[in-house]
């Protein structure tokens, strides 16, 4: 396809790989935060003899946030586990074809996870279920982040199928490495 027809399509991928950079900085800030956290716990225990009774749960809560918000970003990094032993043998063509089938596939995955966490935080919210640790923190708080980060994920896997569809070429692991 023209370098015009790809750019075409740009519009559509930009603000996705956009959301997914935000998303991944919210996740990073969210492993800080896990650090901060278990610190915190390490140093009350130790010096002041007491315990963070929220600090377990906090960090629990940001785990899945930071996996769920940085999976859209990772996987336009390509950072993703991609198995290629056929993919590399294929002509140029096939590898388009392959992978416009794998992120079809993907893009359903995504959908069903999106919708399997979205129903867990609606139905926490709508049932007022809690945290059984003394903060009783709302269920629905920590899942609906993990919901936003489920829709990063499959916005970008859309984007990944519309990269491919315009023949653009998806990472590989010369790429990956050319990053680290």
């Amino acid at each position: 396809m023209p370098e015009s027809e790809v750019r075409k399509f740009s519009a559509i991928t930009d603000p996705i790989d956009q959301i997914s950079r935000i998303a991944c900085i919210v996740g990073g800030v969210c492993l800080v935060a896990i650090f901060v956290l278990i610190a915190s716990e390490i140093v009350a225990r130790n010096l002041l003899g007491t315990s963070l009774p929220f600090s377990w749960d906090f960090a629990a809560y940001m785990m899945g946030g930071c996996v769920f918000l940085s999976a859209g970003a990772t996987l336009k990094a390509g950072g993703h586990v991609r198995v290629t032993a056929i993919h590399d043998y294929l002509p140029q063509k096939g590898k388009q074809v392959l992978d416009a089938a794998a992120c079809l596939v993907g893009l359903a995955i995504c959908l069903v996870i999106l919708f399997a966490v979205s129903d867990m935080a609606m139905l926490s919210f709508h049932r007022g279920s809690t945290s059984s640790s003394v903060v009783r923190t709302p269920l629905w708080i920590p899942q609906a982040v993990m919901a936003i980060g489920a829709v990063v994920l499959s916005l970008q896997m859309f984007a990944q199928l519309v990269r491919t569809i315009a023949g653009e070429t998806l990472h590989n692991d010369a790429d990956i490495e050319d990053q680290l």
